[in-house]
C-alpha cells in the first residue's frame, strides 16, 4: 500500500509599510477600539470609527481563507502581526480583500523614535495614578509647558507629553524637533513621560480628525490638553548639514544588525540637521530596485550596483544616504565605493557580528531554511562573505549595544581618521 505526505499549507506572509504599517500597529495595538482588525469594503460595522481594509494579491488571499490566517510583516519580512480571517472579498483584477481580527506577534522596529512610540494605551504605574496627556503636533510653546506641568501638578498625576504626526517618510522625520524639544523640558516635573503616536493619516479631512481624538481617548489619560491645533513657533535646526554629499554603506551578516543600526543612526544623524537622510535597506531596495533579481551571486551584484548607483546620486547632489545591504562580495563593495567617491565621501561600516550570534537570533527563520536546504547561496551558510579589509568602523552588535554604536558613528563620521575604528569584542 502506497502512502503519501503532504506539505501543510503554510499562511501567506503580507508585508506592509508607511502609513499601512503605521495603522496596523494602532489596530493591533487597540488605539482604534472598537475596530479590532479588517473588514470587506462595504461591511464596517457600525461602531467602527473608519473602515479597515487590507487589499492583497489574489493568491496570497486564496491561501489566506484556506488556512484561515496570514502573517502580516514589516518590509523586512519579519512577521508583525497573525490575522485571523474570517472573509475574503474581490479587489481589483488580481486583488483581493482580506477580513478578520488581529494578534500582535512582536513590536515592529521600524523608525522613527521607536523608543518613544505608543500603540497601546498608556501604562499605569503601580499606584494606578492618575494621568494627565498633553499631546503637540509641533514643538511646545513655553506657555503650553507650564499648563501641562501646573495640570499634573494640581491632580497628583503623571504627565505624559506625547508629539503626533502623520507617516515619517525615511530619513525625513519631521517629527524629531517636537521630541527633542519635549525631552528637554522633560525636567521640569519628576513625573512625565515623552511618547509618540504616528497616525496613518493626520489632519487632512474631518475623518482623520476623528480618528484622531478617538486615539488620543483610547491613549486612556483622564484629562487631555490638546495642543494640536494652537499656534506654533518656529523650528531651529540643531545644526545645519555641511556641504558634500556622503554614503554610508553597511555591510554584514544578516541578523548581524545591519537595518537595525542603520535606522537608528540615520534618526540620530536627523537630529543634527533639517536636510533629510535617505535611509536604503537591503530588503527595501531590492523589493523596489531589483524584483525580478533571483539570488545568485550575479543577480545579487547587479541587486548592490543598483543600490550603490543610487545612492551616489543622492550623495552627488549633496545628500547623505545610509545602506545596509548584506553585501558579501569585495569587488562589488569596490565598485559602490569607486562610484560614491567620484562625486562625494564614502564611509565603509563592516557590522562584524559574529555568524553564530546572527545565526542564533535569526528572526526570519532563514538561516535555520538555509541549514536545511530549503535556501541555497545563502550569505555564511553555502555562500561566501568576504570580509572587507578597508572598513572605516568594524562593529560587533553583540559586543556593543545599538545605542552607543550609534553615538561613536556619529562622533566619529566626520574625524580624519589614520586608521579605521574597531568596536568590538
Amino acid at each position: 500500500m502506497n502512502s503519501y505526505r503532504t506539505t501543510p499549507l503554510a499562511p501567506p506572509c503580507i508585508a506592509l509599510s508607511g502609513a499601512r504599517l503605521d495603522e496596523l500597529e494602532l489596530l493591533a495595538g487597540g488605539l482604534y477600539t472598537p475596530a479590532t482588525g479588517y473588514c470587506l469594503p462595504g461591511a464596517m460595522p457600525e461602531s467602527w470609527p473608519g473602515s479597515f481594509t487590507l487589499e492583497v494579491s489574489a493568491a496570497d488571499g486564496d491561501v489566506a481563507m484556506l488556512c484561515r490566517s496570514a502573517l502580516l510583516t514589516d518590509p523586512d519580512g519579519t512577521p508583525l502581526v497573525r490575522m485571523d480571517v474570517t472573509g475574503l472579498g474581490q479587489g481589483n483584477p488580481g486583488r483581493s480583500f482580506l477580513a478578520g481580527t488581529l494578534t500582535t506577534i512582536r513590536a515592529a522596529e521600524h523608525p522613527p523614535a521607536r523608543e518613544f512610540r505608543i500603540c497601546s494605551p498608556l501604562p499605569r504605574d503601580e499606584r494606578r495614578r492618575t494621568v494627565v496627556t498633553a499631546v503637540f503636533a509641533t514643538p511646545p510653546l513655553p506657555s503650553q509647558i507650564v499648563e501641562s506641568v501646573d495640570a499634573a501638578r494640581a491632580m497628583n498625576a503623571v504627565l505624559w507629553m506625547i508629539a503626533v504626526c502623520g507617516p515619517q517618510c525615511h530619513g525625513s522625520y519631521s517629527v524629531l524637533p517636537v521630541l527633542a524639544e519635549l525631552r528637554a523640558v522633560q525636567h521640569l516635573f519628576e513625573d512625565s513621560r515623552v511618547g509618540l503616536v504616528v497616525l496613518p493619516t493626520f489632519g487632512g479631512t474631518s475623518a482623520d480628525a476623528e480618528q484622531f481624538r478617538l486615539v488620543v481617548k483610547n491613549l486612556g489619560g483622564d484629562a487631555i490638553l490638546d495642543f494640536t491645533t494652537r499656534a506654533p513657533h518656529a523650528v531651529q535646526p540643531a545644526l545645519e548639514s555641511t556641504k558634500g554629499g556622503t554614503v554610508i554603506f553597511m555591510t554584514g551578516f544578516s541578523g548581524s544588525g545591519k537595518s537595525t543600526l542603520a535606522r537608528a543612526l540615520t534618526e540620530r544623524l536627523q537630529e543634527d540637521t533639517t536636510t533629510p537622510i535617505t535611509l536604503l535597506d537591503g530588503d527595501d531596495t531590492r523589493r523596489i530596485l531589483s524584483p525580478g533579481l533571483g539570488f545568485s551571486k550575479e543577480d545579487r551584484e547587479a541587486n548592490i550596483r543598483r543600490l550603490g548607483w543610487v545612492a551616489a546620486q543622492i550623495s552627488r547632489v549633496g545628500g547623505t544616504v545610509v545602506c545596509a545591504p548584506i553585501a558579501p562580495f569585495e569587488s562589488t563593495r569596490q565598485e559602490v565605493r569607486e562610484m560614491a567617491q567620484a562625486v562625494g565621501k564614502f564611509v565603509l561600516v563592516h557590522v562584524c557580528t559574529p555568524l553564530e550570534v546572527c545565526e542564533a537570533r535569526d528572526r526570519k527563520g532563514l538561516y535555520a531554511k538555509a541549514r536545511n536546504g530549503e535556501l541555497t547561496g545563502f550569505t555564511g551558510i553555502d555562500s561566501p562573505y568576504e570580509v572587507p579589509a578597508d572598513a572605516d568602523f568594524s562593529i560587533d552588535t553583540s559586543f556593543m549595544g545599538i545605542g552607543e554604536a550609534v553615538e561613536k558613528l556619529a562622533e566619529n563620521l566626520h574625524t580624519a581618521k589614520p586608521q579605521a575604528l574597531e568596536f568590538s569584542g
